[in-house]
């Protein structure tokens, strides 16, 4: 395929991507802060350290990403029983509603490219995404 088409082809798929997700950042969640919702929602209560050594960030960077969530009710701090220094994280009820609107978008996108496309289509769009995500992490 050449340059052309691919961009003629790719730009309004990542438009399309791009807009929706804005959607989420008028609410004030970067990327970083979408991680550690995620993370807490999957995985459960963590600490700081514990966010810091998943997420591959310093404590301090955790601490800064948390304040907004904390400040958006996303997640509460609660100090450990074993360790008066240390504070579980939290996901609350509202941290859960935003990651349900987000996965609420998610489900669209898949949607659309499930519409739009045959299963073997499908699967070919899989493996190519994945190829990409692979050689992006290795780029990096």
């Amino acid at each position: 395929m050449a340059d052309h088409e691919l961009t003629e082809s790719y730009i309004p798929f990542q438009c399309m991507i791009v807009s929706n997700s804005n959607k989420f950042n008028v609410e004030g969640v970067s990327t970083a802060q979408f991680y550690i919702l995620d993370t807490l929602n999957k995985h459960g209560a963590k600490t700081t350290k514990e966010l810091a050594e998943m997420r591959g960030i310093s404590q301090s960077g955790i601490s800064k990403l948390t304040k907004r969530l904390l400040d958006k009710k996303y997640i509460i701090q609660e100090r450990q029983a074993h360790d008066r220094r240390s504070y579980n994280i939290i996901l609350t009820k509202e941290g859960k509603a935003f990651l349900d609107r987000v996965n609420d978008f998610g489900d669209e996108v898949m949607n659309l490219i499930e519409e739009a496309l045959t299963e073997d289509e499908v699967h070919t769009f899989s493996m190519m995404c994945k190829r990409i995500a692979r050689l992006y992490a290795i780029k990096q």
